[in-house]
C-alpha cells in the first residue's frame, strides 16, 4: 500500500514548462479517491455482524465507503437494533403476562382453598352453636322445668 502511495505521489507531481516564460509549472494529477478501490475489496457484513459492531468499529468501516452507502449501512444497523429491542420488549411483555397469569392462578387456588376452609369452619361453628343451644336448653329444663314447657325451646 505504501508503494502505491509513493507511486501516486511521484506521478501526481509533474513539471511542465511554460513556453513563453520558461518557468516550470507544477501540475498535480487528480488522485482517485481510494474509497472506490477499497469499497470493492471490503468484505460485506452480515446483519448479525453489523448489529454487533460497536459504533467506533462501524465508523472505522464506513470511513472507506461512499457516504450514501455508509448512511444506508448505519440506517440498516439502526433498524436491526430496533428490531432486536422490539423483540426483547415483546418477549419481556409475554413473560410478564405469563408470570401474572401464573400468579393469578396461584392466588385463585389459594382463595378457593381458603373458602373451603371457611365453609368447614362455619359448619363446625354451626355444629358447636347448636350443641351449645342444646346444652343451654337441657340445663334450663333441669333447673326450671315448669318454664321450659311454657316457653318451648331456649335460645341464648
Amino acid at each position: 500500500m505504501e508503494d502505491l502511495q509513493r507511486t501516486d505521489m511521484q506521478n501526481s507531481d509533474s513539471s511542465l514548462s511554460c513556453g513563453a516564460t520558461g518557468r516550470k509549472m507544477v501540475v498535480s494529477k487528480p488522485t482517485v479517491k481510494k474509497r472506490n478501490e477499497e469499497a470493492g475489496s471490503l468484505r460485506t457484513l452480515s446483519d448479525k455482524e453489523l448489529e454487533k459492531m460497536t459504533t467506533k468499529q462501524l465508523n472505522e468501516y464506513t470511513r472507506h465507503i461512499p457516504s450514501q452507502q455508509a448512511q444506508k449501512l448505519k440506517k440498516r444497523r439502526r433498524i436491526l437494533k430496533n428490531r432486536r429491542y422490539a423483540l426483547k420488549c415483546r418477549l419481556k411483555s409475554i413473560q410478564k403476562k405469563k408470570t401474572t397469569i401464573e400468579e393469578n392462578q396461584s392466588l385463585e387456588n389459594e382463595l378457593s382453598a381458603t373458602r373451603r376452609d371457611l365453609k368447614v369452619i362455619l359448619k363446625e361453628r354451626d355444629y358447636y352453636r347448636s350443641k351449645c343451644v342444646q346444652l343451654y336448653s337441657d340445663v334450663f329444663e333441669r333447673f326450671y322445668p315448669s318454664n321450659s314447657t311454657k316457653s318451648g325451646k331456649f335460645s341464648p
